[in-house]
């Protein structure tokens, strides 16, 4: 019988100190029949007027409240990374971690993967991204669409994932810590630069 579970993935880009630049891709992985009660629960921390939730643009006290309610619903996180020199053009790491993902979420054999839309020459890109791989002969069956954050808060968990790891990255725990045990894989692209080394 073939998996219920889907995912649902957003990206973030951030520069770890002077010489290297992360580029993650996290997908939140919950079951199909589990979806819509997951949005439910969800609903309810957009504020009044606010379209979605964006990590960004969140106070510390919605942070905390925000992870707490990713903690108590019933969803996995995987995250990919790709860590190279810093640069503005990113699409390509963005295919790398992308490329990875799908070999993870096919392995675990979930097909339907949601990705966050941003413009259409980039869906679109996407989208040919995903027939090429498949035209290589892998990632079988896996069937990628786009929706906006503002239209599915399943959207709003990867983001908030992210946020918290990178607040981690920064020396702040406090984010990180209620959602790390969800963390079901954590990569990195083959690609990647060695970490940066300490002070």
């Amino acid at each position: 019988m073939k998996s219920q579970l889907a995912a649902y993935v957003d990206e973030s880009s951030a520069l770890r100190g002077a010489d290297h630049q992360e580029y993650m891709v996290c997908a939140a992985i919950v079951d199909a029949d589990d979806a819509e009660m997951v949005r439910e629960a969800l609903y309810p921390l957009r504020l009044p007027g606010q379209v979605k939730l964006h990590w960004t643009d969140e106070s510390d006290s919605r942070r905390r409240k925000i992870v707490e309610k990713i903690a108590s619903i019933d969803s996995m996180q995987a995250i990919v990374t790709h860590r190279s020199a810093p640069s503005r053009k990113t699409e390509r790491f963005r295919r790398k971690c992308l490329e990875q993902m799908y070999y993870e979420l096919s392995d675990m054999q979930i097909q339907a993967v949601t990705l966050e839309s941003r413009q259409e020459a980039q869906n679109k890109k996407d989208r040919e991204h995903i027939v090429a791989l498949q035209g290589q002969g892998q990632c079988a069956g896996l069937r990628i669409q786009h929706a906006r954050g503002g239209d599915d808060p399943l959207l709003w968990i990867p983001d908030a994932v992210l946020g918290a790891l990178n607040s981690t990255r920064l020396g702040n725990d406090q984010f990180w810590e209620p959602i790390q045990d969800k963390l079901l894989l954590n990569r990195e692209t083959p690609e990647s630069l060695s970490p940066p080394t300490g002070p």
